[in-house]
């Protein structure tokens, strides 16, 4: 009968509510967007620093067994602490 002002069959508390409703979830799905994003990014950082360490690890053992001799020991740890540092 009255609509005291709104062109809706219903309250107008109603449709505000709803769409606030509907932005707290849009903010929910980006923050939780944004978190995975940010977890997988760190990981994959995280990859190059391992494999180095066990390219080192290697490394130390040829030269532990004697496959390689000093000079090249020196010369490839050289070349990964490099590779570390870019």
């Amino acid at each position: 009968m009255w609509h005291y002002g709104t062109n809706w069959d219903g309250n107008p508390g109603m449709w505000m509510g709803m769409t606030f409703g509907v932005i707290f979830l849009l903010i929910l799905l980006a923050l939780f967007i944004w978190m995975i994003v940010t977890v997988s990014r760190r990981n994959s950082t995280d990859r190059p620093s391992q494999s180095n360490n066990r390219s080192v690890e290697t490394l130390k053992e040829r030269y532990a067994r004697g496959e390689i001799g000093t000079e090249e020991y020196r010369e490839r740890m050289r070349e990964l602490d490099g590779d570390k540092r870019d």
